[in-house]
């Protein structure tokens, strides 16, 4: 298939990029899942950017708004419920149906449907050590800037309800990686690359 055929597509991939002039077009993804980058992940970075561009047709600090666990709340189970709520509540504040907005979100279904249906791609095949390492440190490292995003946006809930007073704080997420063998202990980077001191 040409993927600059926009007419060959009309999956809900497509329709909701064109109706959100999302900056993602299909040789980006299909090159992102060939070079290794997992279905949920481009689903959930797809996601991402929908939010981002209803969030930038509201009225309000797009900096406020962009520090909102949005996705986490909607599509996952990592937050708790008080923190889903939370943010529900503050997309209906704003005029935002939350579940108008979960509608809109693509499953990861959706997604591989587009790739392998659409645009007749395959997955790259088995990647190489480094390739596998790189791989995990995205994972990884996301993993961190959530955690990081969702402390800050938590702490924040809870100055504003005047639950705790911390002034001005800000969120370290360390992680660090000990062999319960040899006693090795180092940052995640430093372990995947050089491993311990295990013969």
């Amino acid at each position: 298939m040409d993927m600059t055929d926009d007419a060959a597509c009309s999956c809900k991939v497509t329709r909701t990029r064109d109706e959100f002039d999302l900056e993602m077009d299909d040789e980006s993804l299909v090159a992102a899942w060939q070079d290794g980058t997992s279905v949920r992940e481009l689903t959930r970075s797809f996601n991402e950017a929908l939010i981002d561009a209803r969030v930038d047709r509201l009225e309000g600090s797009s900096t406020t708004w962009n520090r909102l666990p949005i996705y986490d709340a909607l599509k996952t189970d990592d937050l708790s419920e008080a923190d889903v709520i939370e943010t529900q509540r503050e997309l209906e504040r704003h005029g935002v149906d939350p579940d108008e907005l979960r509608s809109t979100l693509i499953s990861h279904q959706t997604m591989y449907r587009h790739l392998t249906s659409c645009l007749d791609a395959s997955a790259s095949p088995d990647p190489t050590p480094e390739e596998r390492r790189e791989k995990a440190r995205d994972t990884v490292y996301a993993l961190q800037r959530r955690t990081t995003l969702v402390t800050e946006s938590t702490i924040e809930t809870l100055q504003n309800t005047g639950t705790t007073d911390l002034g001005d704080p800000d969120v370290l997420v360390d992680i660090q990686v000990l062999c319960r063998e040899c006693g090795f202990s180092a940052d995640f980077d430093t372990a995947l690359t050089d491993g311990c001191n295990c013969p």
